[in-house]
């Protein structure tokens, strides 16, 4: 999905004949994933707050250990993303790409495709904060 969105809006873009998404990315690109990272992981905080609640008061802690390593696996996407676009945005900085004019449209649209899935990843935690806080035995 993330990477549909990454071709979409690369080509909304070139309709535009607009750089703009792509310039904000090469500038802001890795503070918003960090910045993001740590709002997702200040959200598992409140969410696990609330599984601790649960199962203290509820016991069956086994209940949310899928729930605990699909926390895990998030904050591990992220930190993927942030490798990720470090290693896009350098290359597409790196003279070799410079002078490759077929290889610029695929890291444009990857770079952007890095962002859309870190926002996919921000919705989900959102989610799952709606969801336990909803949650009763």
């Amino acid at each position: 999905i993330a990477l549909g969105i990454g071709c979409i809006c690369y080509q909304a873009q070139n309709l535009a004949q607009s750089h703009y998404l792509n310039d904000f990315l090469k500038d802001n690109l890795i503070n918003l994933l960090v910045a993001l990272l740590a709002v997702n992981s200040a959200t598992m905080g409140i969410v696990l707050t609330k599984i601790r609640e649960l199962t203290d008061k509820h016991g069956s802690p086994e209940s949310f250990t899928e729930t605990k390593e699909h926390m895990l696996l998030s904050i591990r996407e992220q930190i993927a993303l942030i490798g990720s676009a470090i290693v896009l945005l350098t290359a597409n900085s790196s003279s070799y790409i410079s002078g490759n004019e077929s290889i610029k449209p695929i890291i444009a649209t990857l770079v952007i495709s890095v962002f859309a899935y870190s926002l996919m990843n921000l919705y989900d935690m959102a989610k799952s904060v709606l969801v336990i806080l909803d949650y009763e035995i």
